[in-house]
């Protein structure tokens, strides 16, 4: 299969794009070797590569912090252990789970050592056509990550 777009000049419609829909995106060689569109946001973080037959739309984030309230160190570490145990049966749950319409991307989800709080992330590849609908696309992905890490608090909490 010949890909339409190669490398970082492939890559150069979607900062357009972003930038003028008022995201800050910027291209970066990343840590696999191979160039993506990086937007930092409050909402979350954008990475957008060149897929296998379009654009691969990542957004992701980690809310940091969970058991901070803890005072009992033991017990905070204790409780953050078990997010992790219980993270890895809720993203196995979430893999195998039937896709509600609008819903047809995949999911991670992980216990961050570093900030001490759920990550996630939601993948969805779009054809090169539908270029024009990244900014919409990343602001609904951005909402349902946002969503999908407040039921995941949530559960780990109860």
């Amino acid at each position: 299969m010949t890909r339409r777009f190669e490398g970082k000049t492939g890559l150069e419609p979607v900062v357009e794009i972003l930038r003028a829909a008022g995201y800050w995106a910027y291209s970066l060689y990343g840590d696999d070797g191979r160039w993506l569109v990086a937007c930092d946001t409050e909402a979350g973080r954008v990475d957008v590569r060149l897929g296998s037959d379009g654009y691969l739309v990542e957004v992701w984030d980690v809310s940091p912090g969970l058991f901070y309230d803890e005072e009992d160190n033991r017990r905070r570490l204790v409780r953050e252990r078990l997010a992790r145990l219980t993270l890895i049966r809720l993203s196995e749950t979430i893999r195998r789970a039937p896709m509600e319409p609008g819903e047809e991307f995949l999911s991670d989800l992980w216990w961050d050592d570093n900030e001490h709080g759920v990550g996630a992330r939601l993948r969805l590849e779009i054809p090169f056509s539908a270029s024009g609908q990244l900014p919409t696309l990343v602001a609904m992905l951005l909402e349902q990550l946002n969503a999908l890490i407040a039921r995941v608090e949530e559960r780990l909490l109860d």
